[in-house]
């Protein structure tokens, strides 16, 4: 069955956009957060662990190498979803939708 216009999901598609905007925003935000920690802790060599001792690269280099490229590739990921919200937020904020609708 296809969506009538008079389906709750189709009475404010604005506002659905505009909460995509806002998870695209958030996650953005804590990705920026995600990225100063990562340069911070490159630039001086000690991974902040706010649970238990600090780890440093001269005493476990392998551990914080480790640990430095998961924060990486998780910032770069959760980036990525970012971008994706955002462009799908705008694409239904502007109404481009292709011809079939």
């Amino acid at each position: 069955m296809t969506g009538r216009p008079d389906d709750p999901s189709r009475r404010r598609p604005w506002l659905q956009s505009m909460a995509a905007l806002a998870v695209a925003a958030l996650i953005g935000w804590g990705c920026l957060m995600g990225a100063t920690e990562v340069v911070e802790s490159l630039r001086t060599g000690v991974l902040n662990n706010r649970k238990g001792p600090d780890i440093l690269a001269a005493e476990q280099p392998v551990f914080y190498w480790a640990l430095i490229g998961f924060y990486t590739a998780a910032t770069l990921t959760a980036a990525g979803l970012a971008l994706l919200v955002l462009a799908i937020a705008v694409r239904d904020l502007l109404g481009a939708r292709g011809p079939d609708r």
